[in-house]
């Protein structure tokens, strides 16, 4: 979803960073350098490391942004643990949205890859025409309230 919002807006971003550890900054969104090595910090186990890049979260975006920055990443983890344990699928829009940045990413070989089905041809033909503009319509509204 956010590459779809920033797309929408007219722009352009290269995410694989998301997946390298060493990546220190993604050009395209504000503050990637504080928010890349909070999302480090927070996926260690390092406490001290933790509180110093929620510090400089707070420097860079102030303390409702860190708030927030926490609030994601422990929903995000807590919703990705789940579906991996419950074999929960991507559905299918979202599946056919991402399937170009999950093989760019290589987020497609994670075991939990194969709990989505692939779709068909007429699955991915009516997604392609009718779902997906409807799904980036949503989204547009949304990122520009």
């Amino acid at each position: 979803m956010l590459r779809e919002g920033i797309e929408l807006q007219g722009k352009s971003i290269n995410l694989e960073g998301l997946t390298d550890p060493a990546c220190l900054n993604i050009e395209g969104i504000e503050h990637s350098d504080s928010l890349l090595i909070f999302a480090n910090a927070f996926m260690g186990d390092d406490k001290a490391a933790l509180a110093k890049a929620r510090d400089r979260l707070v420097e860079a975006m102030g303390v409702d942004a860190m708030v927030d920055a926490v609030g994601v990443a422990s929903t995000f983890q807590r919703m990705d643990r789940i579906a991996d344990a419950t074999g929960i699928p991507s559905d299918g829009p979202i599946a056919l949205m991402q399937e170009d940045l999950a093989k760019q990413l290589g987020t497609d070989q994670f075991q939990s890859a194969g709990n989505t089905k692939p779709l068909t041809w007429i699955q991915r033909l009516i997604f392609k025409l009718v779902v997906i503009p409807q799904l980036r319509k949503k989204i547009k509204a949304k990122s520009t309230q």
